[in-house]
């Protein structure tokens, strides 16, 4: 007691008290309830945009391997997807025509002398490279003269006809030429920063340096973390001139399963996933939630022979062309699409696939009285005709006097590598070939088809099966098979003259149609000659998740220079995810109703709390004062 007051009644506090504290916590716990259920409308509960420090992450799956972040190392279709997103090509791209612009790389216009053989580029100002550093033409002037004073492998070869380039000025430079280079614009060719490159020797540059992250590029991405058979990081650059894509970080997540990489996908635990299994195409296309879709690319499935002429471990057999081409004819394309890529494939004959470019086509292909289609009997016939036969009656042709047993591999992880390969093994002993079939990793393919003896060159195999993803512009892709080629991009170490000739001629021819003859022509002596076999055009198929994600960008389409191809990820374009954005958790129209519906809640708690305070003083035993 103080003040002479006297106390509260113990029954009406203990009462009263508990009841209001009671009603606060239900109206509190009615507005989390109906708060939650709004939250959990606009976000799955396995996968979220955001993570825990509040970045927009975007998780991609895929199953090829990065094999190294150096550009002038790194050869595999996935790190050149890494490569251009970390740094601008010298001339930029529309992504949907193909054709050059000045928006999209480091130089913004260029004009070409009246002799064709001085080019001057202007740069886009105002672009820097991850450390900071401005980017300029001295930038660009050392990545091409480095690249032709130490013989770059990796690039050396679609500089032909380059002889030196020039600075000008800060933001200008020239590239002076021998003869026209036709296809100058067009080259898949990335600027490279001088105070990172510039102090290496060139062993330094193409055997030794690593390029770790943090790597330093100028793209709007930049490479942050890599975890070699894990995932790769890459950080969104936030110095870029505009502000750089909406996404913070884009992982790149490997997984040694396309089916597993399907259900994590499926499952919300990736946002989008690339070149993922043929036969689960239909189920992700079905799925909520999801865009699938299939495109074909410049790219193609084939068996490559050993050509070389000189010190070989490959089957002498091999160097006679018309067992190559009975080889061919014993080859079902039909039925290794239907089976080995689920009718995800159009059957190939050469390396560019048809309804690819227009304006023009640079595709070509064999007419029916040239082509190789499946024929056994044929096969068996030309194989007589070339003294490969079986002498002994074991079921297997010989070679002088010795059975014939070729090596014939394919890479792990590509399944409908190792099915195809499967089925040209089976194909190939049908017509009395011993076939000895294994998957093998990309370091046996390298360190065999590259092969040496000491410091002699002497590639050490017979057949693989492999895939190719080639260049936007076609001239690129066929150089690599040139006889200047072989201990480097040509894989068959395969010479041929006249090929060799028409590549010079498409190299510097300006006039488009003309270029583009010389290039129908080249295609046409290559499968004359027969140095590989083409099996498909498989499609790349890729989804992404449209109930979480805005801002997907397409490249190509019907209008654009390559036919129908729709693609969110596309070799070499640093855009794809650029526009990319959390999904709102629901439209306009939702979002009103469900906040009415947190009103109207929390209204209704609150009338409660103050109809039951106010029963309660009318109710309860009075208090004297």
């Amino acid at each position: 007691m103080r003040n002479g007051s006297r106390p509260t009644p113990r029954t009406h506090r203990s009462r009263r008290v508990p009841l209001l504290l009671f009603t606060c916590a239900l109206a509190v716990a009615v507005l989390a309830a109906v708060l939650g259920a709004g939250a959990a409308l606009g976000q799955d509960e396995t996968a979220s945009p955001a993570a825990g420090d509040g970045k927009i992450e975007l998780k991609i799956g895929w199953t090829g391997e990065i094999d190294n972040l150096n550009p002038f190392i790194g050869w595999t279709n996935n790190v050149y997807q890494i490569f251009g997103c970390e740094y601008l090509l010298m001339v930029g791209r529309n992504w949907d025509t193909g054709q050059p612009d000045g928006e999209s790389g480091v130089c913004k216009s260029w004009e070409v002398s009246d002799d064709q053989l001085v080019w001057t580029f202007y740069l886009n100002e105002g672009l820097t490279w991850h450390d900071g550093e401005p980017v300029t033409a001295e930038d660009a002037v050392f990545t091409y003269n480095y690249i032709i004073e130490n013989d770059i492998a990796a690039f050396i070869t679609f500089l032909g006809g380059v002889d030196r380039a020039e600075l000008v000025d800060e933001y200008t430079f020239q590239v002076i030429c021998n003869e026209p280079v036709a296809n100058l614009l067009m080259l898949w060719f990335i600027c490279l920063p001088e105070h990172v490159w510039g102090d290496m020797t060139a062993e330094e540059a193409t055997v030794t340096f690593q390029n770790d992250p943090p790597c330093i590029g100028n793209g709007p991405w930049q490479v942050t973390e890599w975890e070699r058979n894990d995932y790769l990081k890459m950080s969104a650059f936030r110095d870029w001139h505009d502000g750089g894509p909406t996404v913070d970080e884009l992982y790149y997540v490997l997984y040694q399963n396309g089916d597993t990489m399907v259900q994590d996908f499926l499952n919300g635990n990736l946002d989008a996933i690339y070149q993922f299994p043929p036969a689960q195409f239909d189920k992700v296309a079905s799925a909520e939630g999801v865009e699938a879709i299939k495109y074909t690319f410049a790219n193609w499935d084939y068996v490559g022979f050993n050509c070389y002429e000189g010190p070989s471990g490959g089957h002498p057999a091999l160097l006679d062309v018309d067992f190559r081409r009975a080889l061919e004819y014993a080859i079902d394309r039909d039925n290794i699409v239907a089976n080995a890529y689920a009718g995800n494939a159009i059957p190939g004959y050469t390396f560019m696939p048809p309804d690819t470019w227009s304006n023009p086509d640079y595709s070509w292909a064999p007419d029916e009285s040239q082509r190789r289609d499946y024929d056994p009997d044929l096969a068996n016939q030309m194989l007589d005709d070339g003294g490969y036969v079986d002498t002994d009656g074991d079921g297997i042709r010989e070679y002088e006097g010795k059975n014939i047993r070729l090596r014939l591999w394919a890479v792990p992880d590509l399944p409908e590598s190792q099915r195809s390969a499967k089925l040209i093994a089976g194909y190939w002993e049908s017509v009395g070939i011993d076939v000895k079939f294994s998957v093998q990793d990309d370091g046996v393919y390298f360190d065999s088809i590259w092969g040496y003896k000491g410091d002699t060159f002497y590639p050490d195999f017979d057949a693989y099966y492999w895939e190719w993803d080639g260049y936007r512009d076609p001239g690129q892709s066929l150089t690599c098979f040139t006889i200047p080629q072989i201990e480097g991009w040509n894989e068959f170490a395969w010479a041929n003259t006249e090929y060799s000739e028409l590549d010079e001629l498409q190299s510097s021819e300006m006039d488009l149609d003309q270029r583009a003859e010389y290039i129908h022509q080249m295609q046409e002596v290559m499968y004359e000659d027969c140095p590989c076999i083409v099996t498909a055009h498989p499609y790349k198929l890729q989804a992404y998740r449209t109930d979480r994600w805005d801002g997907w960008r397409l490249t190509g389409g019907p209008d654009g220079e390559y036919g129908q191809q729709q693609a969110f990820m596309t070799q070499a374009s640093p855009w794809e995810f650029f526009y990319v954005a959390p999904k709102a958790a629901e439209d306009e129209g939702s979002n009103v109703g469900l906040w009415v519906g947190i009103i109207v809640a929390v209204v209704v708690a609150a009338i409660i709390v103050v109809w039951l305070v106010v029963r309660g003083r009318r109710g309860g035993p009075a208090v004297e004062e």
